[in-house]
């Protein structure tokens, strides 16, 4: 039996045990009352899935959104206390996987889930296979057969599909090494000039000869570590690398493209070494839209409360569940346990402070710079027959991301405990939002209040993701100052509530 399934035969033998135990009790049960349902011209339903799924099960009731009293336990929201502005969540792409197309399903998927962020990855960076010519021109009759090249075509390829559907974003990301010739592990100093032509040069063909909108780059990927998942840079080198970078760009008219840096491994290190370098120079600090890190504890290590006002925010630009083997072919458990985890992750981050958040992996694919297939999607590969299918991940975070799109503001809530729950609000129309992870094995029941109301809650939004696979469907709320939420166990959840 799977475990789906066990977990469905132990809820119908709890529900027929408690039955037994009324009847003794009370003799008999009064049948529940009838309630109206929706003509089915009006209910909601649910889209067919765009990708094949690896989990189906049949529908379970919603969990119910009622106004009244206090029960259990209290969430209390000061909508008043504006935090970050939520401003880039989305997905890593590797464009290994464009294929000639057969990548179009998967971006299709993602881009339904409404405005993303795309943290485009080209690896490695090493296109250029020799030195030629003088590092202060670029020499288009050159750079036209290297930018065409098979690698090249699929980046190209995989930005405009992307850039095609409405309201995504693209962040082009530099992965792996540079070219032996400057540096292969690191960039040597004499090759800085090169390294600067080189990427400008492909930032220029990208928007001057492909005609792509894209304006975010991160030069450099993971510089405190090994030289593998990028050249080893040091933070003075990479404040010089992104002046030179930034003037150069400025000058073929690009000056609109931001940094996304340093894209560190270790937040303690983006902290305390790269970041004061960065933000201390003026100029560089001026090229960079967002401060990127990399976490898959869920730890921020308090980044966010050492900027100043004017600094660019924080993205954590990979974050996910750690796994050890999925970087060396070893695919990891598809289990709840695991989405949960992500989920929660994310929800820790948002809490302190992140703005932005780019889940690593959108799909399995193969990776240049390990030399082996990767296995952190959300979306599943089958290589057999060309296929992408949802990993609970990938259902996990659409349920979240749906619930905050780009310009929310995080505002401050305490309560509710025995759930995580993190609160924003949306400041064109006064409404909030409530998301989090129910990980104990029983339904919390509790009461959403906000402190700083001046208007009762007209209208709410429920929904609700369990290892069942089930969303449960939106409820009406009549007027009340409060909402009662009851969320089921094990399960990820959203509430919006509308004044």
């Amino acid at each position: 039996m799977s475990g789906v399934a066990k977990r469905r035969a132990r809820r119908r033998l709890t529900a027929a045990a408690l039955g037994l135990i009324l009847l003794l009790i009370a003799g008999c049960v009064a049948p529940e009352p009838e309630t109206t349902s929706a003509p089915a011209a009006q209910r909601p339903t649910a889209a067919p899935p765009i990708l094949d799924s690896e989990n189906s099960s049949p529908a379970l009731p919603p969990a119910a959104v009622t106004s009244g009293a206090l029960t259990t336990d209290e969430l209390v929201i000061d909508a008043g206390s504006r935090q970050q502005i939520v401003s880039g969540l989305g997905i890593d792409a590797n464009v290994h996987s464009w294929k000639g197309g057969q990548l179009k399903p998967a971006i299709d998927a993602y881009s339904a889930w409404g405005p993303l962020t795309w943290r485009v990855i080209i690896e490695k960076s090493d296109w250029e296979s020799a030195q030629v010519g003088d590092p202060n021109a670029i020499d288009w009759a050159y750079y036209n057969s290297v930018l065409t090249s098979p690698k090249l075509e699929d980046l190209w390829d995989t930005i405009a599909y992307i850039e095609s559907k409405p309201g995504q974003t693209v962040s082009l990301s530099l992965m792996g090494g540079v070219p032996a010739w400057m540096g292969g592990t690191h960039i040597l100093p004499d090759k800085e000039d090169y390294w600067v032509r080189m990427v400008a040069s492909l930032v220029g063909y990208a928007r001057e000869k492909r005609g792509l909108k894209l304006n975010l780059l991160s030069p450099l990927n993971e510089p405190d570590l090994n030289g593998i998942e990028g050249p080893k840079v040091d933070p003075d080198q990479t404040v010089r690398l992104f002046d030179k970078l930034g003037h150069r760009l400025e000058s073929m008219g690009l000056g609109d493209v931001k940094f996304v840096a340093p894209d560190a491994s270790s937040v303690e290190g983006a902290k305390s070494a790269y970041a004061p370098l960065l933000m201390a120079d003026p100029y560089v600090r001026s090229k960079i839209a967002h401060l990127g890190v990399h976490t898959y504890s869920g730890d921020l290590a308090d980044l966010p409360s050492t900027l100043k006002e004017g600094d660019p925010d924080v993205w954590v630009t990979e974050f996910n569940t750690a796994c050890d083997s999925c970087d060396s072919g070893v695919k990891p458990d598809d289990s709840w346990n695991r989405a949960t985890s992500t989920a929660s992750i994310l929800l820790s981050l948002l809490e302190q402070g992140a703005s932005g958040a780019q889940l690593y992996d959108a799909w399995d694919g193969f990776y240049e710079h390990h030399g082996a297939f990767g296995y952190w999607g959300a979306l599943a590969y089958d290589a057999q027959s060309g296929t992408y299918i949802r990993r609970q991940t990938f259902e996990v975070l659409k349920l979240l991301y749906r619930y905050l799109p780009p310009g929310f503001v995080r505002v401050r809530s305490h309560g509710a405990s025995a759930v995580t729950a993190v609160a924003f609000a949306d400041p064109r129309s006064g409404a909030l939002t409530i998301v989090g992870v129910n990980g104990t094995s029983s339904s919390q029941r509790f009461r959403i209040s906000d402190s700083s109301a001046r208007s009762a809650f007209s209208t709410t939004e429920f929904s609700a993701l369990t290892d069942d696979g089930v969303t449960s469907s939106p409820q009406p709320l009549s007027d009340a100052s409060s909402l009662t939420v009851s969320v089921p166990p094990d399960s990820v959840f959203a509430v919006s509530a509308k004044r």
